[in-house]
């Protein structure tokens, strides 16, 4: 009788047999996007410290273009993962905080925006987080809705407003720092729906069990 030969028994099954999938691999480290997101961070992180000059509100507004653009840059070079979309949400949220917390020291902006907007960061970042540990094993990632990214993109306009109005007033142009108010204050007002909308999403997520793909969020 002919004998059938035996598979190799120290053949991986890279995790074909297995519902636990790995958070990243090392090759999603040193990335195009990972890098576009540091170098925002620090730029924004840097600028936000001088935004009366102009050259500080520049780095400040380089550094958050940089940041909106590295999802996009990842999607088109095919470098997108759970680790990016980490690094991604980390230091954004890092640098938006750093940015609000002076934006508030230096009375540049409204109290009642920097503080609405900072409590919906926060319960956005604590509900992703929450999310990730309960589901571990799902494979869950910070990819932000598709309402958190129009909540983003409506507050980095207010922030650049008010920051730019803060700038004009420092450099003797008062008429563009009330045209600035004005438009910081409309911007923020649009984002509220998109804002409150993208709560409840990651708030539901934090609470969902994940059982299948379709509960998560779309980089």
């Amino acid at each position: 009788m002919e004998q059938v030969p035996k598979e190799p028994e120290n053949l991986s099954n890279d995790g074909a047999d297995s519902d636990r999938k790995p958070l990243f691999n090392s090759k999603d480290i040193f990335t195009i996007p990972n890098a576009m997101s540091i170098t925002g961070g620090i730029l924004t992180w840097h600028g936000a410290g001088s935004i009366e000059n102009t050259a500080g509100l520049s780095e400040v507004i380089i550094g958050r273009i940089i940041d909106v653009l590295d999802g996009a840059v990842a999607r088109a070079t095919g470098q997108t993962s759970n680790l990016g979309a980490g690094v991604d949400a980390g230091i954004d949220k890092a640098a938006t905080a750093k940015l609000l917390c002076d934006l508030t020291r230096k009375n540049a902006a409204p109290k009642p925006v920097i503080g609405t907007i900072a409590l919906l960061n926060t319960i956005n970042a604590a509900a992703t987080g929450i999310a990730n540990i309960r589901n571990r094993k799902k494979g869950a990632s910070d990819r932000p809705s598709k309402s958190g990214k129009l909540a983003m993109a409506s507050e980095t306009v207010t922030l650049f407003a008010y920051a730019g109005a803060y700038t004009a007033e420092h450099n003797g142009r008062p008429g563009l720092a009330k045209i600035l108010r004005k438009l910081g204050r409309a911007t923020f007002i649009a984002s509220l729906p998109f804002a409150t909308c993208a709560a409840h999403e990651y708030l539901k997520r934090a609470t969902a069990n994940n059982d299948d793909d379709n509960n998560s969020l779309n980089y």
